[in-house]
Protein backbone atom coordinates (compact mmCIF):
# COMPACT_ATOMS: atom_id res chain seq x y z
CA UNK A 1 0.00 0.00 0.00
CA UNK A 2 1.28 3.44 -0.88
CA UNK A 3 0.99 5.88 1.99
CA UNK A 4 -1.30 8.30 0.13
CA UNK A 5 -3.69 5.80 -1.45
CA UNK A 6 -7.26 7.17 -1.69
CA UNK A 7 -6.07 10.65 -0.73
CA UNK A 8 -6.38 13.80 -2.80
CA UNK A 9 -3.57 16.36 -2.66
CA UNK A 10 -3.55 19.95 -3.87
CA UNK A 11 -0.17 21.32 -4.95
CA UNK A 12 -0.27 25.04 -5.70
CA UNK A 13 2.25 26.29 -8.22
CA UNK A 14 2.46 22.72 -9.47
CA UNK A 15 3.13 23.72 -13.05
CA UNK A 16 6.90 24.01 -12.66
CA UNK A 17 9.93 23.79 -10.38
CA UNK A 18 9.50 22.53 -6.85
CA UNK A 19 5.73 22.25 -7.26
CA UNK A 20 6.17 19.84 -10.16
CA UNK A 21 8.64 17.76 -8.15
CA UNK A 22 6.25 17.62 -5.18
CA UNK A 23 3.36 16.60 -7.43
CA UNK A 24 5.56 13.84 -8.90
CA UNK A 25 6.59 12.58 -5.46
CA UNK A 26 3.04 12.52 -4.11
CA UNK A 27 1.77 10.81 -7.25
CA UNK A 28 4.43 8.14 -6.85
CA UNK A 29 3.08 7.47 -3.36
CA UNK A 30 -0.46 6.93 -4.61
CA UNK A 31 -2.03 10.37 -4.13
CA UNK A 32 -4.60 11.76 -6.52
CA UNK A 33 -2.88 15.05 -7.36
CA UNK A 34 -4.65 18.31 -8.19
CA UNK A 35 -2.08 20.52 -9.91
CA UNK A 36 -3.22 24.08 -9.22
CA UNK A 37 -1.62 26.95 -11.09
CA UNK A 38 -2.35 30.23 -12.82
CA UNK A 39 -0.19 28.95 -15.68
CA UNK A 40 -2.44 26.30 -17.15
CA UNK A 41 0.05 25.28 -19.83
CA UNK A 42 2.56 24.41 -17.12
CA UNK A 43 -0.11 22.67 -15.03
CA UNK A 44 -1.11 20.51 -18.01
CA UNK A 45 2.52 19.61 -18.66
CA UNK A 46 2.82 18.39 -15.08
CA UNK A 47 -0.42 16.44 -15.33
CA UNK A 48 0.68 14.84 -18.61
CA UNK A 49 3.98 13.86 -16.99
CA UNK A 50 2.21 12.29 -14.01
CA UNK A 51 -0.32 10.41 -16.11
CA UNK A 52 2.45 9.06 -18.34
CA UNK A 53 3.89 7.46 -15.20
CA UNK A 54 0.54 5.93 -14.32
CA UNK A 55 -0.32 8.42 -11.58
CA UNK A 56 -3.76 9.96 -11.12
CA UNK A 57 -3.74 13.73 -11.64
CA UNK A 58 -5.78 16.63 -12.97
CA UNK A 59 -5.18 20.34 -13.46
CA UNK A 60 -7.17 23.19 -11.97
CA UNK A 61 -6.86 26.93 -12.49
CA UNK A 62 -6.15 29.05 -9.42
CA UNK A 63 -4.91 32.56 -8.76
CA UNK A 64 -3.88 31.97 -5.15
CA UNK A 65 -3.97 35.69 -4.34
CA UNK A 66 -7.73 35.96 -4.99
CA UNK A 67 -10.32 34.46 -2.66
CA UNK A 68 -12.92 33.82 -5.37
CA UNK A 69 -10.62 31.66 -7.49
CA UNK A 70 -9.31 29.83 -4.42
CA UNK A 71 -12.88 28.98 -3.38
CA UNK A 72 -13.63 27.79 -6.91
CA UNK A 73 -10.47 25.69 -6.95
CA UNK A 74 -11.42 24.05 -3.64
CA UNK A 75 -14.93 23.28 -4.93
CA UNK A 76 -13.53 21.75 -8.12
CA UNK A 77 -10.99 19.58 -6.31
CA UNK A 78 -13.56 18.47 -3.74
CA UNK A 79 -15.91 17.43 -6.53
CA UNK A 80 -13.37 15.77 -8.81
CA UNK A 81 -11.07 14.41 -6.13
CA UNK A 82 -13.61 13.12 -3.65
CA UNK A 83 -12.43 15.42 -0.88
CA UNK A 84 -9.16 17.08 0.10
CA UNK A 85 -6.68 15.39 2.41
CA UNK A 86 -3.36 17.11 1.62
CA UNK A 87 -2.42 20.71 0.83
CA UNK A 88 0.99 21.91 -0.31
CA UNK A 89 1.19 25.71 -0.33
CA UNK A 90 4.07 25.98 -2.76
CA UNK A 91 3.35 29.12 -4.81
CA UNK A 92 5.85 31.91 -4.23
CA UNK A 93 8.54 34.07 -5.77
CA UNK A 94 11.18 36.60 -4.79
CA UNK A 95 9.98 39.62 -6.72
CA UNK A 96 12.95 41.72 -5.62
CA UNK A 97 15.53 39.38 -7.11
CA UNK A 98 14.35 40.39 -10.56
CA UNK A 99 15.48 43.94 -9.90
CA UNK A 100 18.59 43.51 -7.76
CA UNK A 101 21.05 40.66 -7.23
CA UNK A 102 21.21 41.43 -3.52
CA UNK A 103 17.52 42.27 -3.06
CA UNK A 104 16.03 45.70 -2.53
CA UNK A 105 16.44 47.76 0.61
CA UNK A 106 13.35 49.11 2.37
CA UNK A 107 13.68 52.60 0.90
CA UNK A 108 14.12 51.16 -2.59
CA UNK A 109 11.05 48.90 -2.35
CA UNK A 110 7.93 50.44 -3.80
CA UNK A 111 4.51 49.70 -2.36
CA UNK A 112 3.29 47.75 -5.39
CA UNK A 113 6.22 45.32 -5.20
CA UNK A 114 5.73 44.92 -1.45
CA UNK A 115 2.03 44.12 -1.88
CA UNK A 116 2.72 41.71 -4.73
CA UNK A 117 5.31 39.83 -2.69
CA UNK A 118 3.16 39.60 0.43
CA UNK A 119 0.13 38.53 -1.58
CA UNK A 120 1.91 35.82 -3.54
CA UNK A 121 4.07 34.42 -0.75
CA UNK A 122 1.87 34.89 2.33
CA UNK A 123 -1.73 35.73 1.48
CA UNK A 124 -1.78 32.67 -0.78
CA UNK A 125 -1.00 30.41 2.18
CA UNK A 126 -3.73 32.11 4.22
CA UNK A 127 -6.39 31.85 1.51
CA UNK A 128 -5.70 28.27 0.48
CA UNK A 129 -5.56 27.11 4.09
CA UNK A 130 -8.71 29.05 4.98
CA UNK A 131 -10.79 27.33 2.32
CA UNK A 132 -9.19 23.87 2.37
CA UNK A 133 -9.22 23.29 6.13
CA UNK A 134 -13.04 23.03 6.38
CA UNK A 135 -12.92 20.28 3.75
CA UNK A 136 -10.21 18.49 5.70
CA UNK A 137 -12.29 18.70 8.87
CA UNK A 138 -15.20 17.06 7.02
CA UNK A 139 -12.84 14.24 6.03
CA UNK A 140 -11.69 13.74 9.61
CA UNK A 141 -8.35 15.54 9.27
CA UNK A 142 -5.50 16.19 6.91
CA UNK A 143 -1.98 17.45 6.50
CA UNK A 144 -0.55 20.74 5.21
CA UNK A 145 2.98 21.59 4.19
CA UNK A 146 3.95 25.19 3.44
CA UNK A 147 7.03 26.22 1.52
CA UNK A 148 8.91 28.90 3.42
CA UNK A 149 12.58 29.81 2.89
CA UNK A 150 15.88 30.36 4.62
CA UNK A 151 15.18 34.02 3.86
CA UNK A 152 12.68 33.85 6.71
CA UNK A 153 15.63 33.64 9.11
CA UNK A 154 18.04 36.25 7.83
CA UNK A 155 17.80 39.46 5.75
CA UNK A 156 19.55 38.25 2.64
CA UNK A 157 17.18 38.65 -0.28
CA UNK A 158 15.26 41.87 0.25
CA UNK A 159 12.73 43.16 2.73
CA UNK A 160 9.46 41.91 1.29
CA UNK A 161 10.60 38.37 0.48
CA UNK A 162 12.19 37.78 3.88
CA UNK A 163 9.21 39.29 5.71
CA UNK A 164 6.73 37.16 3.77
CA UNK A 165 8.64 33.93 4.35
CA UNK A 166 9.19 34.61 8.05
CA UNK A 167 5.44 35.13 8.28
CA UNK A 168 4.83 31.79 6.56
CA UNK A 169 6.83 30.11 9.32
CA UNK A 170 4.73 31.87 11.97
CA UNK A 171 1.47 31.12 10.17
CA UNK A 172 2.44 27.45 9.96
CA UNK A 173 2.65 27.32 13.75
CA UNK A 174 -0.69 29.12 14.15
CA UNK A 175 -2.49 26.68 11.85
CA UNK A 176 -0.93 23.72 13.64
CA UNK A 177 -2.00 24.98 17.05
CA UNK A 178 -5.51 26.06 16.06
CA UNK A 179 -6.48 22.85 14.23
CA UNK A 180 -4.64 20.13 16.13
CA UNK A 181 -7.89 18.96 17.74
CA UNK A 182 -9.36 18.59 14.26
CA UNK A 183 -6.57 16.11 13.40
CA UNK A 184 -4.88 18.52 11.02
CA UNK A 185 -1.11 18.80 11.05
CA UNK A 186 0.76 21.72 9.52
CA UNK A 187 4.50 21.99 8.91
CA UNK A 188 6.76 23.85 6.54
CA UNK A 189 10.12 23.42 4.89
CA UNK A 190 12.75 26.11 4.42
CA UNK A 191 14.65 25.26 1.24
CA UNK A 192 18.20 26.29 0.56
CA UNK A 193 19.71 26.81 -2.89
CA UNK A 194 17.83 24.73 -5.41
CA UNK A 195 17.88 24.09 -9.15
CA UNK A 196 14.58 25.64 -10.25
CA UNK A 197 13.71 27.44 -13.48
CA UNK A 198 12.08 30.48 -11.87
CA UNK A 199 12.29 32.75 -8.88
CA UNK A 200 15.01 33.56 -6.36
CA UNK A 201 17.13 30.47 -6.87
CA UNK A 202 17.30 30.82 -10.64
CA UNK A 203 18.57 34.38 -10.33
CA UNK A 204 21.18 33.53 -7.72
CA UNK A 205 22.16 30.06 -8.89
CA UNK A 206 25.33 31.19 -10.64
CA UNK A 207 26.48 33.21 -7.66
CA UNK A 208 25.73 30.40 -5.21
CA UNK A 209 27.43 27.64 -7.18
CA UNK A 210 30.32 29.60 -8.64
CA UNK A 211 33.62 27.84 -8.21
CA UNK A 212 36.59 30.09 -7.53
CA UNK A 213 39.87 29.87 -5.68
CA UNK A 214 38.75 32.16 -2.88
CA UNK A 215 35.09 31.13 -2.54
CA UNK A 216 34.21 29.98 0.99
CA UNK A 217 31.91 27.01 1.40
CA UNK A 218 28.32 28.24 1.64
CA UNK A 219 26.97 24.96 3.03
CA UNK A 220 28.27 21.69 4.45
CA UNK A 221 27.00 19.75 1.46
CA UNK A 222 28.74 21.87 -1.15
CA UNK A 223 26.32 21.70 -4.06
CA UNK A 224 22.92 22.95 -5.20
CA UNK A 225 19.94 20.75 -4.33
CA UNK A 226 17.71 18.99 -6.78
CA UNK A 227 14.00 19.88 -6.24
CA UNK A 228 13.21 16.22 -5.60
CA UNK A 229 15.37 16.39 -2.47
CA UNK A 230 12.94 19.01 -1.16
CA UNK A 231 9.93 17.03 -2.39
CA UNK A 232 11.09 13.96 -0.46
CA UNK A 233 10.96 15.92 2.80
CA UNK A 234 7.56 17.40 1.93
CA UNK A 235 6.19 13.91 1.29
CA UNK A 236 7.53 12.67 4.62
CA UNK A 237 6.00 15.57 6.57
CA UNK A 238 2.63 14.97 4.90
CA UNK A 239 2.68 11.24 5.58
CA UNK A 240 1.44 9.25 8.57
CA UNK A 241 5.07 8.43 9.29
CA UNK A 242 5.37 12.03 10.52
CA UNK A 243 2.18 11.72 12.55
CA UNK A 244 3.76 13.24 15.68
CA UNK A 245 5.28 16.23 13.87
CA UNK A 246 3.35 19.48 13.62
CA UNK A 247 4.03 23.20 13.93
CA UNK A 248 7.61 22.61 12.80
CA UNK A 249 9.83 24.14 10.16
CA UNK A 250 12.44 21.88 8.59
CA UNK A 251 15.51 23.46 7.01
CA UNK A 252 16.51 21.55 3.87
CA UNK A 253 19.63 23.54 3.16
CA UNK A 254 22.66 21.29 2.96
CA UNK A 255 23.70 22.45 6.42
CA UNK A 256 24.14 26.13 5.54
CA UNK A 257 22.22 27.47 8.55
CA UNK A 258 24.14 25.18 10.91
CA UNK A 259 27.51 26.60 9.87
CA UNK A 260 28.58 29.15 12.45
CA UNK A 261 31.87 29.56 10.58
CA UNK A 262 32.09 29.33 6.82
CA UNK A 263 34.34 26.51 5.63
CA UNK A 264 37.32 27.88 3.69
CA UNK A 265 37.95 26.50 0.20
CA UNK A 266 40.23 23.50 -0.22
CA UNK A 267 43.75 24.24 -1.36
CA UNK A 268 44.64 23.10 -4.84
CA UNK A 269 47.10 20.53 -3.45
CA UNK A 270 44.59 18.93 -1.07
Amino acid sequence: MYQFDNKTAIVTGGGSGLGRAVADRLGREGARVAVADINMAGARETVDMLRAKGYEAFDVYCDVTKADTVRQMVQTVTREGGGIHILVNNTGMAMESRQSKEGLRICDTDEALWDMSINLNLKSVFLCSKYVIPQMIRNGGGSICNIASLAGYFPAFGASYGASKAAVIALTKSIAMQYADDHIRCNCICPGAMQTPTGLNANKIGMMSQESADRPRLRMIDRIADPMEMANVVAFLLSDEAGYITGTEVRVDGGSMAMSVKIPPRRADE
